[in-house]
């Protein structure tokens, strides 16, 4: 099984701080990268891999998975529909309340 979705850039400077939308058979997911869109291009595909290879989150944290990294493996093994969107640019001393903003706006389940 392999981790495919769906990307849409959206317009968005990649490279500065940014919100995105996880879109996964009809859920949603708002996160936050301070650091640009390497963590959501990156780091939720190896989480997904170490749920599909039975792994560990972390050594420190075995249990760690969040909702959304669930979500997004039920997905892979389902072969439902996945879409990344980057949302907007923010700034990133506004980053945790345009989140929450967002959140709500999207109706998003998996934030919970």
């Amino acid at each position: 099984m392999d981790f495919q979705f769906e990307f849409d850039g959206n317009g968005v400077d990649e490279g500065l701080p940014l919100l995105y939308l996880w879109e996964i058979g009809g859920l949603r997911y708002i996160g936050k990268a301070s650091r640009g869109s390497r963590r959501p291009l990156k780091h939720y595909s190896r989480n997904v891999r170490r749920l599909l290879a039975g792994l560990p989150y972390r050594r420190s944290k075995p249990e760690g998975f969040r909702n959304v990294h669930r979500a997004l493996h039920a997905a892979v093994l389902q072969s439902l529909p996945i879409k990344l969107v980057l949302l907007k640019n923010v700034e990133l001393a506004r980053i945790n309340e345009e989140e929450q903003v967002a959140i709500r706006q999207y109706g998003c389940e998996l934030n919970q």
